[in-house]
């Protein structure tokens, strides 16, 4: 009789476990350097349960500038971050061993806006531009943009204002006299009069906009739990890109788009997604270089120092 019921408390605290050990999820924080269309996909994935279905409880903080976003990852308060290109590369330069390992858009969606009497970047000096943070891609955007047309940052004013729309709310108060902006408030900027002075695709045809990045020393111990999140969010691509009513339902409820530009955001951005996780590496040496010649980077990174590719190799065919 003992033994029975041995048994059958051993065979209770057995399934009591295996049930423990199939429901409990791992918990993983994911930082987003804004809230945008970019970032799509990855609000799917979370919408539509993908994350929890591979075991995952992710949690998504909004944060409204790359570089807090770089703070949150270096200082340990999220594990991954989901942020442009450009902000790992002040991470790296700055001896931290951040690793970008898949691509989330592979697009440059900035376009440079201005007050109706600022018609050309021959204006340039003296002006004021809005970034949202020193180290940011908008402040290396900016700076970008000024070497192209020759125009040194020291002869403009650089202001550091926040988000886009509190950007282009400084544009409208004439706080600033420009600002790069992306969809929708390109759109809102364009009716309400506003000059634009350039898109930035003539600038950088080929952008690698955003990406997963992680701490590499991370990336090494929690291989698996990379794996299942990107597994889940392979998902997340394809549902985005086969699925565009749905597709944005969930941008309007994360990004809070007005319904009308809604869905030419989605046809925007939509051919962006790699489902391969591929990330638009030949402009990386040029802008490392611009970088080092500004003098914010201390020394020479590869792409191999910047890229892990060994889950876009594994996965990225899948």
């Amino acid at each position: 009789m003992n033994l029975r019921k041995s048994g059958l408390l051993l065979f209770v605290l057995v399934c009591a476990f295996g049930f423990s050990a199939k429901t409990s999820q791992a918990k993983l924080i994911v930082g987003l350097s804004s809230v945008n269309v970019a970032f799509l996909p990855v609000y799917v994935t979370e919408d539509k349960g993908f994350f929890k279905d591979e075991g995952l409880d992710v949690l998504l903080v909004l944060f409204n500038a790359g570089a807090t976003n770089l703070q949150a990852l270096v200082g340990g308060d999220i594990q991954i971050m989901g942020s442009a290109f450009v902000e790992t590369i002040g991470g790296r330069g700055a001896g931290f061993d951040i690793k970008n390992f898949w691509g989330i858009c592979n697009i440059m969606p900035f376009q440079l806006y201005s007050q109706p009497d600022f018609k050309s970047m021959q204006q340039a000096k003296g002006k004021r531009f809005a970034i949202s943070r020193f180290g940011s891609l908008t402040d290396f955007l900016t700076r970008a943009t000024l070497r192209h047309f020759g125009v040194d940052a020291k002869d403009v004013t650089i202001l550091q204002i926040g988000s886009t729309p509190a950007r282009f709310a400084a544009l409208t108060a004439k706080g600033v006299d420009a600002s790069i902006v992306w969809f929708p408030v390109t759109e809102i900027a364009k009716a309400q009069g506003y000059n634009k002075l350039l898109d930035l695709k003539e600038v950088f045809p080929e952008w690698p906009y955003e990406t997963f990045a992680a701490k590499e020393s991370w990336i090494n111990k929690e291989r698996d739990q990379v794996t299942r999140f990107l597994r889940a969010f392979q998902r997340g691509v394809r549902y985005t890109r086969e699925n565009k009513d749905d597709s944005v339902r969930i941008l309007r409820k994360y990004v809070k788009i007005d319904p009308a530009y809604a869905p030419a955001g989605y046809d925007e951005y939509r051919d962006s997604f790699p489902f391969n996780g591929q990330i638009a590496e030949k402009v990386i040496p040029t802008v490392v270089e611009q970088e080092l010649e500004a003098g914010r980077l201390k020394k020479k990174l590869t792409v191999e120092d910047m890229i892990d590719r060994s889950f876009i190799s594994s996965m990225g065919k899948k």
